[in-house]
């Protein structure tokens, strides 16, 4: 019998579901089934009955669950007691400051001083090429779509605006379709950026190839070039909150351009103690943060 699947069992019976419970093990719905069979094989009994709709543990069950509950409590004390320096490797993109991550990751290094998070801030094409080198990323990617070997766990969700001058025509609408911007010349992050491609791509879905008149690494730079009636922008809108100075309009769009930022990490590799801990725990913060808005 193995630890990992004491976390396994007590994970389905959390979630009363196999389909759920594969999901935050980080392992397909059927290997998680097989550790399951193999746990009642050793223990030669019936622990889960499947053979009805609704998830239901035997009398054994019930009682290896009370078992097990303890094991992993015990075993969660023992490495507490002798894991120390335990580190968190994280690849995060630039322009985080929106979304107040340092805040949520001072309240966990609060709650968790033995473990250390080392975080490296690089361009997200730079941190995709590292990603094997780290336990977690912070991006605004989509990698589950792209990439299966990758799991995304949306945080933060941001869409695209755009970033008018107050005296532009349309900067008295409440929203404007992207398109409607499309004889406006634009000022972008610059070229090789991830912003620069969302926002390029956006346009392009759009129906339009935006007249790119400046191109800037900082967003406060592109604000005041807008202000100065330079020409427009689109940005996300936690961005603009943080990057905005007077003279200028965020106007919202109707195209609904979504770019959540995600946590992203490895599927098919189980995680270890440390990596649970930051892994609940970050989950819950933001999800705490997100509600109380």
């Amino acid at each position: 019998m193995e630890m990992q699947q004491l976390y396994y069992y007590m994970e389905v019976c959390k979630q009363r579901s196999f389909t759920e419970a594969g999901y935050v093990c980080n392992i397909t719905q059927g290997a998680l089934s097989k550790q399951i069979r193999k746990l009642e094989e050793e223990l030669g009994t019936t622990l889960i009955r499947r053979n009805t709709r609704h998830f239901e543990l035997t009398r054994e069950g019930e009682v290896f669950w009370k078992y097990a509950s303890r094991m992993t409590d015990l075993y969660e004390e023992m490495l507490q007691g002798i894991q120390k320096n335990r580190e968190i490797k994280i690849g995060c993109m630039p322009v985080l400051a929106p979304y107040h991550l340092a805040r949520t990751l001072a309240e966990f290094h609060e709650c968790h001083p033995d473990i250390q998070l080392i975080l490296e801030e690089k361009r997200a094409q730079e941190i995709l090429e590292s990603a094997e080198s780290y336990d977690f990323m912070i991006l605004r990617e989509a990698m589950d779509r792209t990439d299966s070997k990758y799991r995304c766990i949306p945080l933060y969700d941001d869409r695209l605006c755009a970033v008018l001058c107050e005296n532009h025509p349309l900067s008295g609408r409440k929203s404007i379709a992207l398109k409607e911007l499309s004889n406006d010349p634009f000022i972008f992050p610059v070229k090789g950026s991830k912003s620069y491609e969302m926002f390029y791509e956006s346009c392009e879905k759009a129906g339009f190839l935006p007249d790119i008149a400046y191109e800037f690494p900082q967003a406060n730079t592109i604000m005041s070039f807008v202000s100065e009636g330079v020409g427009v922008t689109i940005t996300f809108e936690k961005v603009y909150e943080e990057a905005r100075c007077n003279g200028i309009r965020m106007i919202l769009l109707e195209d609904e351009f979504h770019y959540p930022v995600s946590l992203i990490y490895r599927k098919n590799r189980p995680l270890d103690y440390t990596q649970k801990i930051f892994l609940e725990d970050i989950i819950k913060r933001v999800s705490l943060k997100n509600n109380q808005k």
